[in-house]
């Protein structure tokens, strides 16, 4: 019988949670992050903030400790009082106000610091902090010592925010050298029926927002003006947004006069295409300079040879390589999760080194804080999809006419548009050797007559068995007519009818699926060596291994990835497979040791938060994975904490003699990276732009016949087509 060794010593844990949007929380042990995870990858929700119980609970179960075995909780919400307790904030927490363990508020600033302090891997640094808005004045509790530029009455401190903040961090202690704020108020009215919430007014955080919010309709995904600003011309626009004096920055209130043209949807922006794009470049120029000077401004306050940069500005990766190119710092470190999905780390950082006054434990470099699943759990995950798949809606009759009949009863009877109103298409129907039918939506009304007497949208040809799988919403249109199974007119016409249409009242209320034997699926001994002939094929592959990134981008554990050498791929995966913006660019991973060969780059890039220039011999092969100006935001990929990707790329190599992929987070537009093995599977039985999902130490790859339909695909298609 086994006993337990006398002396060992129980390790610490401090946790960490932030509570402001993009909400997370991180566990360290004995000073090394455990665990650390973003609430949006167990929510599912994107951009998902507030409530941190579900965030904190993954943390717990993937350590298998309970709340209590905590040492000390440290926690940040930027609008969040707790005064009076910790057990409520927008829903119930685990931090009941009877905890035996002690939990500590700081603010926001402090927390992004600690975040850069924990990560960095420079032993002395300055750290500086820029986004849209901490906590306000009367909150900090980092203002000792530090100089502020303006006095604020004390009955208004809470009307002014946190903007930029600049440390140093020096033989283990950080001192504040000088923070800037800003007063509340409106940044951007766009017109008399539409405008931004309150923000705060001087911040070059705030400036972006309100560029994105213009151009797109919305704030979901600010990066997205950085992709759109290569497409803009430069000098359209001329006046300036900053007023910069004094080491200071300020936001020209009148900077936005005579803008009256906001994007008010898809379509409004497909319009005026060059118009937003002239706009993004001219709103990304302005603030590379603003931030050029902030920058310098506070290297001459307290000089030193290394930067620590976070803040939701840090990823502006255009940015951030001017300020390493053009700044005195010699080096700089960019936080992975500058936003404010990093200021669990920063927190929990915070309690470590400062509230218990432990020693800095050098951090690996690795961003992978998720749980791992292991083998075991992929191939559970997998028997699980294959009991719980629904099948395809039944049709009875074996013959072909008949089965036409029951399919136009169900249409008739089952099915209703998706779409209540605004939208109609009128279809014929050539059912080879069968049958002519018409289907006609209108005013919400889906309708379906033997005579397709009249005019119609479009005329669509095929045979019994395709164009019953269409209408059963197994079978996607778009695919069928690149393969010539379906003749159609007005491809248009048809994507719009697919996309209207409620697949999902066909199956009791849920999307049809594919059952897995669809699909040919193995463990593997050799998944890497499997991975890279595919990918030396042409086949665009999910990738799934370890534990999940932590941050916006994936790094080779949560990835969808091909050869970026493959025709075409870029509109493929944009459309098919992440329905997104077409003009968004795709980032390259290339092996650390092989990148000055193919970018203008000597330095490492391990998170993909700078930009480099693809060398002029390499452009045309490297298009796919470059902007249009030959910029490419670029990770450069080491063995030492991902070694089964850079595995990956080696066996690439080896095979197609480019050690260079085109990398892409394993998601869909408004959705968050997948995170566990079922939503892996789930989503790969979906995308039908994905040839094969290598898993742990399964494949799972698509057979030639299937030509499974994802029942919300052909809506987004439609979108980018119109």
């Amino acid at each position: 019988m086994r006993t337990k060794a006398k002396g060992r010593r129980r390790p610490t844990y401090v946790l960490g949670t932030g509570l402001s949007h993009d909400g997370s929380a991180c566990l360290l042990k004995d000073g090394q992050v455990a665990v650390a995870i973003e609430k949006e990858r167990v929510t599912r929700v994107k951009h998902d903030g507030g409530n941190d119980t579900a965030a904190i609970r993954y943390c717990l179960e993937a350590e298998g400790i309970t709340i209590e075995d905590v040492a000390l909780i440290v926690q940040n919400g930027i609008f969040g009082d707790f005064s009076r307790g910790n057990s409520y904030f927008r829903g119930p927490r685990l931090l009941r106000d009877d905890l035996p363990v002690p939990v500590l508020s700081i603010s926001h600033h402090l927390a992004h610091a600690y975040s850069a302090i924990g990560m960095c891997p420079f032993p002395d640094a300055a750290v500086l902090v820029i986004d849209g808005c901490g906590n306000a004045l009367d909150e900090c509790i980092d203002l000792d010592g530090c100089e502020l530029p303006v006095e604020v009455d004390e009955d208004v401190r809470h009307l002014y925010y946190e903007k930029d903040s600049y440390y140093s961090w020096q033989d283990g202690r950080l001192r504040t050298v000088f923070k800037d704020f800003s007063p509340w108020g409106i940044l951007f009215k766009l017109n008399s029926s539409m405008q931004l919430n309150s923000v705060t007014k001087h911040s070059i955080g705030g400036v972006y927002e309100a560029a994105s919010h213009y151009c797109f309709c919305g704030m979901s995904d600010l990066g997205k003006l950085m992709g759109l600003a290569p497409f803009g011309r430069e000098g359209v626009f001329k006046q300036r947004i900053f007023e910069l004096r004094d080491g200071r920055l300020f936001v020209d209130p009148d900077w936005t006069h005579g803008f009256d043209r906001p994007a008010r949807s898809a379509e409004d922006f497909k319009r005026d295409f060059q118009y937003y794009a002239d706009v993004a470049l001219w709103v990304q120029r302005e603030v590379e300079q603003a931030l050029l000077y902030l920058v310098q401004s506070r290297y001459e306050m307290s000089p030193f040879p290394n930067l620590a940069y976070a803040g939701g500005v840090a990823l502006n990766a255009v940015a951030n390589a001017r300020i390493l190119q053009q700044s005195k710092f010699r080096q700089i470190f960019m936080v992975p999760a500058a936003g404010d999905n990093g200021i669990a780390l920063g927190c929990a950082f915070y309690g470590w080194l400062e509230v218990l006054g432990r020693e800095r434990v050098p951090h690996s470099g690795s961003t992978c804080f998720g749980r791992s699943y292991g083998s075991q759990a992929v191939a559970t995950a997998i028997r699980s999809c294959e009991e719980t798949a629904a099948p395809p809606p039944s049709i009875e009759a074996t013959d072909p006419a008949d089965r036409v009949a029951d399919l136009l009863s169900t249409l008739q009877k089952g099915l209703r548009p998706s779409l209540a109103s605004g939208w109609s298409t009128k279809l014929r129907w050539e059912v080879a050797d069968v049958a002519t039918f018409a289907t006609e939506v209108r005013e919400g009304r889906l309708q379906v007559s033997r005579d397709p007497a009249g005019p119609v949208t479009a005329i669509v040809r095929g045979d019994a068995a395709t164009i019953t799988g269409v209408l059963q919403g197994r079978l996607h249109p778009a695919r069928l007519v690149e393969r010539g199974r379906l003749q159609c007119t007005n491809l248009d016409a048809l994507l719009l009818f697919h996309a209207g249409i409620d697949w999902k009242s066909m199956v009791a209320g849920k999307a049809p699926a594919a059952a897995l034997g669809d699909f040919g699926w193995e463990s593997d001994s050799d998944p890497i060596g499997r991975a890279a002939r595919l990918l030396a094929e042409g086949k665009v592959i999910a990738w799934f291994q370890g534990g999940s990134e932590f941050g916006p981008r994936a790094l080779g554990r949560r990835s969808i990835l091909a050869d970026p050498r493959k025709p075409g791929v870029v509109d493929l995966i944009n459309v098919r497979v992440k329905r997104r913006e077409e003009f968004r660019p795709f980032a390259p991973s290339v092996l650390r040791e092989d990148a000055s060969t193919y970018f203008e780059c000597e330095h490492e890039s391990p998170y993909m938060v700078l930009i480099a220039q693809v060398r002029e011999p390499w452009r045309e092969v490297l298009r796919n994975v470059s902007h249009r100006d030959g910029s490419a935001r670029l990770q450069t990929v080491t063995p030492d904490w991902n070694p089964r990707y850079h595995e990956l790329l080696v066996a690439c190599k080896r095979l197609t003699g480019l050690p260079v992929l085109l990398n892409t987070s394993f998601n869909r537009k408004g959705m968050p990276i997948v995170e566990t093995p079922e939503e892996a599977i789930n989503f790969f039985r979906e995308a039908d732009g994905l040839d094969a999902l290598v898993i742990e130490d399964h494949v799972l790859e698509r057979t030639e016949a299937t030509d499974l339909c994802n029942p919300d695909d052909g809506r987004q298609v439609a979108g980018l087509r119109h």
